[in-house]
């Protein structure tokens, strides 16, 4: 659960060795979508026997949700590049052969092809917000603790406490984007607003739902909270603190 193994397919042939030799296969996988080509992880160990002809073996390696999330921003639509290190280790050594041999190879997955992979996993992929946090004390850092808190209640089943958590965060974003005044942009019909006033909209109704949480008053005392509430609440205000971290103070 919320790890995926991708499997790579490899064509391997011995070369001047007898059959039936046992060889140990690993390594360790990259992304080359960027110039720091980041780490995803060793390959899973695999033992082959040498063979007289060419045959396919698979190498894989495990992913997770982050791993997956971090390509699909990386790669921004773009064919995935992986490159592999590999090492073959020649399990029973020959007389006057080093038993070690490694190398680099880099292979190209169709952004196409990529996309349908992800399609096959449907469900199993869950998707998380990536929310920068500052070393400071900064309100940004308040503000993302208060989703670590909101995070941590929804695992506890207090999805009152976990949306009530998440308003509070909600409070920076009302304070770091710029926006028009909800009030003015709710005269305008939704068709005619701009991309500004519906932010701001957003922005303020999410507030609102959010608040309820804070009071118990005649209309809001009978308000029921779910798992699926807290989830989309404490995700949508997770999305708007990320976006509001890239806005100019």
């Amino acid at each position: 659960m919320g790890v995926h193994r991708l499997d790579i397919p490899m064509t391997v042939a011995s070369v001047r060795l007898p059959t039936d030799m046992p060889i140990q296969l690993s390594g360790d996988l990259y992304t080359e979508l960027s110039h720091a080509a980041p780490w995803l992880g060793s390959l899973h160990l695999k033992q082959i026997a040498t063979r007289a002809f060419e045959v396919t073996e698979y190498l894989t390696c495990s992913l997770n949700d982050s791993q997956l999330q971090g390509i699909e921003a990386a790669r921004d639509g773009r064919d995935v590049r992986l490159r592999l290190d590999l090492k073959a280790v020649l399990l029973h050594p020959v007389d006057t052969l080093y038993p070690i041999a490694q190398t680099q190879t880099s292979i190209s997955v169709p952004a196409a092809a990529w996309a349908r992979q992800l399609e096959a996993l449907g469900k199993a992929v869950v998707l998380e917000v990536l929310v920068p946090l500052p070393l400071d004390g900064s309100e940004l850092r308040q503000a993302v603790e208060r989703i670590r808190e909101a995070k941590g209640h929804i695992t506890d089943g207090r999805y009152e406490e976990a949306v009530r958590a998440a308003r509070l965060a909600l409070d920076y974003v009302k304070d770091a984007i710029p926006r028009e005044d909800a009030a003015r942009a709710q005269k305008y019909p939704p068709k005619q607003r701009t991309q500004e006033q519906r932010w701001s909209v957003l922005v303020d109704d999410l507030y609102s739902l959010a608040s309820s949480t804070h009071h118990d008053d005649a209309v809001t005392e009978n308000f029921a909270w779910r798992r699926d509430d807290a989830l989309m609440i404490v995700g949508a205000v997770a999305g708007l603190l990320r976006r509001s971290a890239r806005q100019p103070e």
